[in-house]
Parts: C-alpha cells; sequence; structure tokens
C-alpha cells in the first residue's frame, strides 16, 4: 500500500504537477483542477485496468467466474479490481493479462500525440489528457511491473507462467521505458504550453 502511495506521487502526480508548472497557466488556475483530476483517475483507474483483462477474457472465449471492477470503496476497499477466469496458462491467458498494458502503450502514444499538437488548450482538458493517457499508463506498467520485480504474484507473474520470465521481463522493463520516453517528451512539451514554442 505505502509503495503505491509513492508510485502514485512519483508516476502520476508529480509528473502532472511539472507539466503544470512549466506551462503558461497560474497555480491559482490548476491546483483546483489537480485534485478533480486525482479523483477522475482513482476512479477510472482500476475499472479501465480490468475492463481490459474482461475483454481478453470475451475475446479468447474463456469461462469468466466473475469480476469486479471497482473497488468497494464503501467497504473500506481501495485501489481493487480482479477479474477471475478458468487461468491456465496457455498462449490465450497471455493475451488476456497482456490487454491492459497494450492499452496503456497506445494511449500513451496517443496522449503524446494529443499534446504535441496542442489539442487540449484548456487547464483541465490537458491535465485530463495527461491523466488518462500519459501518466496513468506510466503508473500502471510501472506499479505492476514493480510489484513483480519485488516478487510479488501479480499479472507479470501470470505473463511468465503463460510465457517464460525473460518475456516477462522483456515486455515489463520496455514498456516501462516507452511509457517514460514518452512522459518525459510530454514533460518537455510542458514549456508555456499550449503556446507553440
Amino acid at each position: 500500500m505505502v509503495l503505491s502511495v509513492i508510485e502514485i506521487a512519483i508516476f502520476l502526480m508529480l509528473p502532472l504537477v511539472l507539466f503544470y508548472q512549466r506551462s503558461m497557466w497560474e497555480a491559482k488556475r490548476y491546483i483546483p483542477v489537480l485534485v478533480v483530476l486525482y479523483l477522475i483517475w482513482y476512479v477510472t483507474y482500476a475499472l479501465m485496468h480490468e475492463l481490459s483483462h474482461l475483454l481478453g477474457v470475451w475475446i479468447t472465449g474463456k469461462d469468466l467466474q466473475g469480476y469486479q471492477l471497482l473497488p468497494k470503496f464503501w467497504k473500506g476497499e481501495f485501489g481493487y479490481g480482479v477479474v477471475h477466469y478458468n487461468f491456465v496458462g496457455d498462449r490465450a491467458d497471455f493475451w488476456i493479462i497482456l490487454m491492459p498494458y497494450l492499452r496503456d502503450v497506445l494511449l500513451c502514444i496517443i496522449g503524446f500525440l494529443l499534446v504535441r499538437r496542442r489539442i487540449g488548450a484548456s487547464v483541465f482538458v490537458t491535465g485530463l489528457i495527461l491523466v488518462l493517457l500519459v501518466f496513468s499508463p506510466l503508473y500502471d506498467v510501472a506499479n505492476n511491473y514493480g510489484v513483480y520485480l519485488l516478487y510479488s504474484i501479480n499479472d507479470f507473474n501470470a505473463l511468465s507462467v503463460s510465457s517464460s520470465p525473460l518475456v516477462a521481463h522483456v515486455i515489463g522493463g520496455g514498456f516501462f521505458l516507452l511509457t517514460l520516453f514518452l512522459s518525459v517528451r510530454v514533460l518537455q512539451l510542458g514549456t508555456g504550453y499550449p503556446q507553440k514554442v
């Protein structure tokens, strides 16, 4: 739990604040937006991740046994979702487990292109693009691959079972480096944003 809080600060909120600080917007305009953006991210993060797994289950025709797409906030659950299906470590399982991370890479590329084209001209729209399309994918890959590196059982462990440890590390490390690179490029584009430099 503590590790997740640190990762949220480093990979989600800190880059967002740095982008805004480099932009032309004053702090009094973006500080209130930070709170709203965090809440939007928090409510959608597990939902989007688990929906990607669920889509993989439906595409592959695996036997869906149950799912929880949102954390049960009212029961004190935070940041937890799950899709239960008949995991056996086959090729279909590999794609089911990989789906959220493929989505992360695709969203990060789209987010980078939108920021580069200066699509978001308002404080809120720009922040929404940054949070949902750039920094959330970075966090998702960093968090899940980081936990795997600490020998915890998670998606990357399942990738390892359905392929090999080497494949899981290549995907985790490669996707992390790609989303990190795109996030750094987005931060560089933040100088004077949304005006072109």
